[in-house]
C-alpha cells in the first residue's frame, strides 16, 4: 500500500491510500500528487525510520511507500 499524506495549514491533514496492484487507486493518488504540484506543492519520499529524505520527490511512483505533501513556501 501506498499513502500520500498532504499538510496544509487550511484543509488539515488529507491522507490518500492507494494499492499499487489496483489501477484505479494509483491513478487518483497520481491525480492528486500532480494538482497539488501545479499549485507548488512539494513531495518528500519518507525514508527508514519515519523520516523525509532530502529529495524533492518530481515525478509520482506507485511503488513508493509514503509521501509527505508540503505546501509552498511563501517569500515574505
Amino acid at each position: 500500500m501506498g499513502e500520500l499524506r498532504v499538510l496544509d495549514k487550511d484543509a488539515g491533514d488529507l491522507k490518500v491510500i492507494w494499492d499499487p496492484d489496483n489501477e484505479d487507486e494509483v491513478q487518483a493518488a497520481r491525480e492528486q500528487f500532480y494538482a497539488l504540484k501545479k499549485k507548488g506543492y512539494m513531495a518528500w519520499n519518507v525514508g527508514r525510520l519515519g523520516k523525509k529524505t532530502d529529495n524533492e520527490v518530481k515525478e509520482f511512483d506507485p511503488d513508493l511507500k509514503k509521501l509527505i505533501i508540503t505546501p509552498p513556501v511563501k517569500k515574505g
